[in-house]
């Protein structure tokens, strides 16, 4: 193996080596891809030293060494991506589930598409109010969202999966809202028809979906891939929980001190419940025996 070739000799290696040997040994999955000069140029070193390094290791030539690492490669993604054997034993389908989410954030991570995350960044960051709708299990994934986003600033809401909710929602919007709807399943026609409403009435759309197929996704404006794929009959939250949290954390460096400043406030209000919820326990369990001796009066 090409790891313990450059482990074999690389105390014996020369700067310009140890750059290359560095840059193979941390980064072998973007190497796996790059020309001998490509290689170089993220070692800065020259292309004729990156083959005479190959050369070292004893290999022919450069495309034998990438050969090799690219083998690596492909058994780094044998082991994400095979089926795991079925188990339906509690252990084994934990198991199991617990791969299919590590593959959709795989997948996401493999497909994100760089400029509509930034495009979705600054269309919340711009947002004079955001509302966050969800339909079945994704209500409290969207209650959830929508406080996070209270937490750093915003001017958030979850919106009420009842039709009289949303219809109220509607009523309000304004040009300069922007609508989030989570689509976890197909069956979420109440937030795809928010997010056209929405639309129609000047706001900005965004969805999250668990398949491009959603009708969430052909109602918003702007899409982000959470695949739901899961081994039983649940979709899976995972993906929807891990980009809802990369889009918090994403806004929360771009705002800076604002954010800072709000989860201080935050959890300085915490602090002050929890201090008053302490001072009311001694009073609470003086009073237990005299409201307990009014109860047993009343019950004879």
């Amino acid at each position: 193996m090409y790891q313990q070739h450059i482990r074999d000799i690389y105390e014996h290696l020369s700067p310009g080596y140890r750059r290359i040997a560095d840059f193979l040994l941390e980064h072998y999955q973007e190497a796996a891809f790059m020309t001998a000069a490509q290689v170089g140029r993220a070692s800065n070193v020259d292309t004729t030293l990156v083959v005479r390094f190959a050369q070292r290791l004893g290999y022919p030539g450069y495309p034998e060494l990438i050969a090799e690492i690219q083998d690596d490669v492909k058994r780094d993604l044998r082991a994400v991506y095979e089926p795991t054997p079925a188990d339906d034993s509690p252990l084994g389908v934990l198991r199991r589930t617990l791969t299919q989410d590590r593959n959709n954030l795989e997948y996401m991570l493999l497909h994100m598409d760089a400029g509509a995350v930034e495009t979705v960044v600054a269309v919340l960051n711009k947002a004079t109010r955001i509302f966050v709708s969800g339909e079945g299990n994704a209500v409290y994934l969207a209650e959830a969202f929508a406080g996070r986003l209270m937490v750093l600033g915003f001017n958030a809401h979850a919106v009420s999966s009842e039709l009289a909710g949303q219809a109220a929602t509607v009523a309000i919007m304004k040009p300069g809202d922007v609508v989030i709807g989570l689509g976890t399943t197909s069956m979420t026609p109440s937030v795809a028809v928010l997010l056209k409403v929405a639309r129609a009435g000047g706001a900005q759309t965004i969805g999250i979906v668990g398949s491009l197929t959603n009708p969430v996704a052909g109602a918003a404006e702007h899409v982000l891939l959470a695949p739901a794929h899961t081994i039983g009959i649940m979709p899976s939250w995972t993906a929807f929980a891990a980009i809802t949290h990369g889009l918090s954390q994403a806004l929360a460096l771009l705002r800076g001190d604002p954010s800072a400043e709000w989860v201080m406030r935050t959890d300085h209000l915490l602090q002050v419940y929890a201090e008053a919820l302490r001072d009311q326990i001694p009073s609470a369990r003086r009073a237990l025996p005299e409201y307990n001796a009014g109860l047993a009066s009343k019950a004879s």
